[in-house]
């Protein structure tokens, strides 16, 4: 009988495990993850850092990966991305059963991807709970900040006032916990998971990045010598 997509799954996670135990003997490319709290501004933190080391960066582009491994268009992969299934049964259903992507296949997928890019090295992960799904083969960084801080932060960015700025944030990360939960079964924001925090309002994005790049050095430095990438970055 075939494969179920769970089986299929897991059989791709472990293949990653291998991977990183090569990897580890071999020396590892250099990889981040980056997780934020909703107005944390980890997404421009995740930028910051890949530019400053002269990284690719995967955001938005992991979708577009995803779909073209899963042979669909971006809008069906984009509905499930980070996303609650209770929130997605009704709208994919508009796309008749031709189009529907279940989460199950979307984790398939996106563990292709994810891994793929780690595999090349020289990238920052922009959530998607890329840390879970790489572990210590990548340095995991968690980017943090007060909630008022981060209220204002939406506000701003976002227009809202200030109860629809928290409304917003308990929403998104709603979906993130959820997600993280029905794909990897654990708890979105776990600093266990992570191997630095960050605060960026204390810090600051240029602050948060130079202990990020200063974490990655040292990580990399553990397993192999230095390479050209660290010669080559800005410290600051």
């Amino acid at each position: 009988m075939p494969r179920s997509i769970e089986a299929l799954v897991d059989e791709q996670v472990r293949r990653w495990q291998l991977l990183r135990q090569k990897k580890e003997a071999e020396g590892r490319p250099p990889v981040i993850t980056l997780t934020g709290q909703h107005g944390a501004h980890g997404d421009e933190l995740s930028r910051r850092i890949a530019s400053e080391l002269g990284f690719d960066h995967f955001d938005r582009e992991i979708i577009h990966l995803i779909a073209e491994s899963a042979h669909l268009s971006e809008r069906v992969v984009a509905a499930l991305d980070q996303k609650r299934r209770e929130v997605l049964t009704g709208w994919l259903v508009g796309f008749g059963r031709e189009h529907t992507f279940s989460p199950a296949e979307y984790r398939y997928h996106l563990a292709r991807v994810v891994g793929a890019i780690a595999q090349q090295g020289r990238a920052v992960i922009l959530g998607r709970g890329a840390n879970i799904l790489l572990g210590d083969a990548a340095l995991r960084v968690l980017a943090v900040a007060p909630l008022e801080t981060r209220v204002r932060a939406v506000m701003e960015e976002e227009g809202l006032s200030e109860p629809a700025a928290r409304r917003r944030i308990e929403a998104v990360e709603a979906d993130r916990h959820a997600f993280i939960l029905t794909h990897y079964r654990c708890e979105f924001g776990d600093p266990t998971a992570f191997d630095l925090v960050v605060n960026t309002a204390a810090l600051g994005l240029g602050g948060a990045s130079v202990v990020a790049r200063a974490a990655l050095a040292e990580k990399q430095r553990r397993v192999k010598p230095a390479g050209p990438w660290t010669r080559h970055s800005r410290t600051g």
